[in-house]
């Protein structure tokens, strides 16, 4: 074992863009998956009444947002909380002007492309929708995020750079794993209040920051301890933490499961609460693993592809949507939803994703980390 994380040439944490890598894999295969081929079902036979679909038990990976979003907390807290301890209000807008720098231009383009598309299916052009995602403000305005589906994530990520100075600002006051603590429980509140309302709150709500920050705080917490240098425990260590990591990722999925939710009846709602929370964890315990101890799952996510996709996931992100939706629906009607036109499908949508993404990032993404010097995370 090791305490030594693997850092690329770049001073990149290099498993931490092997996990982005997994988790733009995991938002395409989803996509791909639920969205175009129509949840096509991969049955392993049945146990009693039971059908084994071997789709749904793997449909963990789809679970990328909220790998995205616990590795944001990390990169985050790791940027700001170094340089800065107290709040300074043109420290917080020169931190917001970074992050609008890194993620808009890709962003504004992918979403002018995106609403000039309507002018191709004899729809207007959505001129508020595009402010609206512009200002990052589509999931707090009714009928704005029109767009495209995935790009709602983008909101509730600048919604944490908006409050993360503060919260450091409070940890000189109240400590940090106290504030941390606060973070987890005012969230942990926010859903058991949303998941006891009524669907037409929960579909407005669900993707609001409030709901989400316990993801990002698992990540923080992570940050924290990475900048302390403590090692995990030796159980969370290695190929077994891995495991144990994962496994926690796993049961949080499972909380999602329509028929785990049915099966629970009235106290189905403690499933939704709690599903993302320990999903997320199981994320956060993963993340502490690779950076932290050797293994051979922190060797594959430092190989060199699995890093160069990281670099290209945010590009992938911005851009998959569509092509996604299209070669998946037109090969499941006209040769079938099957669980392998799905794999057709996204084999198709990579080939032609990657390409793509790598122009993008060349010519959107690229300027921005020449422009500044290089730093472990970004």
């Amino acid at each position: 074992m090791t305490s030594t994380p693997s850092i690329n040439t770049k001073n990149r944490i290099a498993p931490v863009d092997g996990l982005r890598a997994v988790a733009v894999f995991g938002v395409i295969w989803a996509h791909v998956w639920a969205f175009g081929s129509g949840i096509p079902v991969w049955s392993l036979g049945k146990i009693g009444s039971i059908n084994l679909d071997l789709n749904r038990a793997i449909s963990v990976i789809g679970t990328g947002v909220d790998l995205f979003f616990v590795i944001s907390g990390f990169c985050m807290y790791l940027m700001y909380a170094q340089k800065q301890t107290k709040f300074a209000w043109n420290t917080y807008g020169n931190f917001l002007k970074k992050r609008w720098l890194r993620i808009a231009p890709n962003y504004y383009v992918a979403a002018l492309v995106c609403a000039i598309g309507f002018l191709f299916v004899g729809q207007p052009f959505p001129w508020f929708d595009l402010l609206a995602h512009a200002s990052f403000t589509h999931i707090l305005l009714p009928n704005t995020g029109k767009l495209a589906a995935p790009f709602w994530s983008l909101a509730t990520e600048w919604h944490f750079y908006l409050i993360l100075p503060l919260f450091i600002w409070a940890t000189t006051y109240l400590g940090f794993w106290a504030v941390v603590s606060i973070a987890i429980l005012v969230s942990m509140g926010f859903r058991t209040w949303l998941y006891l309302s009524p669907t037409d709150i929960q579909v407005f709500w669900s993707p609001q920051l409030p709901i989400r920050l316990v993801e990002f705080a698992w990540g923080i917490c992570v940050a924290r301890l990475y900048t302390m240098q403590k090692i995990p425990p030796k159980l969370l260590c290695g190929e077994k933490g891995f495991v144990i990591g994962f496994g926690i990722t796993y049961l949080g999925r499972l909380l999602m499961v329509t028929e785990v939710i049915n099966l629970t009846g009235s106290f189905g709602y403690i499933c939704k609460i709690f599903a993302e929370p320990i999903l997320s964890l199981g994320y956060s315990l993963i993340l502490w693993n690779v950076i932290s101890s050797n293994s051979i799952f922190q060797q594959w996510l430092s190989h060199p592809i699995a890093q160069r996709v990281g670099r290209w996931s945010y590009s992938l992100y911005l851009w998959h949507w569509y092509p996604c939706l299209w070669i998946s629906q037109v090969i499941a009607k006209n040769f079938g939803a099957t669980p392998l036109n799905q794999h057709i499908a996204l084999a198709l949508c990579l080939a032609i994703l990657v390409p793509f993404s790598i122009l993008s990032y060349h010519f959107l993404e690229a300027p921005y980390f020449r422009r500044r010097p290089s730093k472990a995370v970004t």
